[in-house]
């Protein structure tokens, strides 16, 4: 059997596919057919647009539990990095136990995207926030029972980076599944909306609940995000568009399905190109961020509470960007706006750099957000397009692997800080990235034409 994929090649499929229970459904009713010049105009009609894909009930459903779980991963990671300090005092300790999750989570990210493809995503969804709720309230146990150690902290964090790769692969594949294909680029930008409002809300959330009442308190209640996230799962109907392939005693074994995943994107001359999109910003510009105390401090010559707002601004532009990109409906030639974006993100990165003044650079910041928003907005969305859907869940593990470029892009920047400063470390690797981009624009005509 062939089907034809982005570039106008065919492409054979090496498994014979079904259509079950998680098949494609016909369009659900209470999605609105018409063309977007027969829907409502004025700001009633605006607003219904920026809001369309939530009114698929299935959807909704996804949003609040992404939600949810948001909450419940940036309250742990700020718990994480408080217990492994307040037992050690040691700054070293507070970025292994970071760095061990982080890493833990992109080495399984490829077992992730096998079982998202394998397996009925909604499933996958639920039983790891079973998993992600029992680790919290572990935590919990054993910080109010004053049982808690350093070697702990690292094993259920080591649990924590693999329940979120095999969390994220399956959860990113879903917004396709419960989305139509009018509704998917909406859809993509309001699940990043979500994560965003967790973003923003969920740290300093948890570093109140951390003042009042302690870590332990914390992990009991990211244990009870967990089962609200996990409430609303279930929630979501059986009959979505995933199609599961059918499972026989000659089946490949994991290792193969996980390698042809990589094989898949390696050979496709279009998903290769929107993988390496996603790579340049995040292995050469987006790694600036951690560095926003050294800016506050040594370039605007500020305090814990100028990092802070800065921190904050990318968070908040980044929710504009994408009430901006969803108010555009569907958009034509995705493919180069989301490379003018890119491009206008890393300009905006560059002036900040140049900035001595903090009004300004407040806002070059939140420019800098509302740009990269909508850039990592339609690389998703264009990925999930020009994927086929048996190997759906395998490519967003791939997109999970490349976000942790960002992590391996921090220490070469950190070294680039510590010999020429903050501002001109990072600008450095904000102008290679801004060639690179170039080179990149010029090479991927397929990524241009989309």
């Amino acid at each position: 059997m062939t089907c034809m994929i982005p570039g106008g090649r065919r492409r054979t499929r090496r498994r014979r596919l079904t259509t079950t229970d998680e098949s494609s459904p016909p369009p659900p009713a209470d999605i609105d057919p018409a063309p977007p010049s027969h829907r409502p105009h004025g700001i009633f009609g605006a607003v219904r647009t920026a809001f369309i894909s939530f009114e698929q009930r299935d959807f909704r459903y996804l949003g609040l539990s992404s939600l949810a779980l948001g909450f419940g991963q940036w309250g742990q990671q700020i718990a994480l990095a408080v217990l492994a300090y307040d037992l050690t005092g040691s700054a070293f300790q507070l970025g292994a136990v970071a760095a061990f999750r982080g890493g833990t989570g992109l080495l399984t990210a490829p077992l992730g995207g096998y079982f998202a493809d394998r397996y009925a995503r909604r499933a996958v969804i639920m039983w790891s926030t079973v998993a992600s709720a029992i680790q919290a309230l572990l935590f919990a146990a054993l910080i109010l029972s004053g049982h808690i150690e350093l070697w702990h902290v690292y094993v259920l964090a080591f649990a924590g980076g693999v329940i979120q790769s095999i969390s994220q692969p399956a959860r990113q594949s879903f917004v396709y599944d419960v989305s139509t294909d009018e509704t998917l680029m909406n859809a993509v930008a309001m699940n990043s909306v979500m994560q965003n409002v967790a973003r923003i809300a969920g740290p300093p959330l948890a570093g109140a609940v951390i003042g009042l009442w302690g870590t332990g308190t914390l992990f009991a209640s990211l244990a009870g995000t967990q089962l609200i996230a996990l409430m609303f799962t279930t929630m979501i109907s059986h009959r979505t568009r995933q199609m599961r392939r059918v499972r026989t005693a000659g089946s490949a074994s994991p290792f193969r399905e996980m390698w042809d995943g990589f094989s898949y994107v390696g050979t496709d001359r279009t998903l290769l190109g929107l993988m390496i999109s996603h790579a340049i910003p995040m292995l050469l510009v987006v790694p600036y961020l951690p560095f926003l105390l050294k800016f506050a401090t040594d370039v605007l010559g500020r305090g814990p509470a100028a990092y802070g707002l800065l921190s904050s601004m990318a968070g908040w532009g980044s929710i504009v960007g994408l009430m901006v990109l969803v108010s555009l409906g569907d958009p034509k030639r995705k493919g180069l706006m989301m490379i003018g974006v890119f491009l206008g993100y890393m300009t905006m990165v560059l002036i900040f750099t140049r900035s001595t003044n903090f009004a300004l650079s407040l806002a070059l910041l939140a420019g800098a957000g509302v740009f990269s928003s909508v850039g990592f907005a339609l690389n998703n969305t264009l990925l999930q397009v020009a994927t086929e859907n048996e190997y759906r869940g395998r490519v967003m593990s791939s997109y999970q692997l490349v976000s942790g470029l960002q992590s391996l892009g921090g220490l070469p920047m950190g070294l680039a800080i510590e010999r020429y400063g903050a501002a001109d470390g990072v600008a450095i690797f904000v102008v290679v990235g801004i060639a690179a981009w170039a080179v990149f624009g010029l090479v991927f005509g397929s990524v241009r034409r989309m």
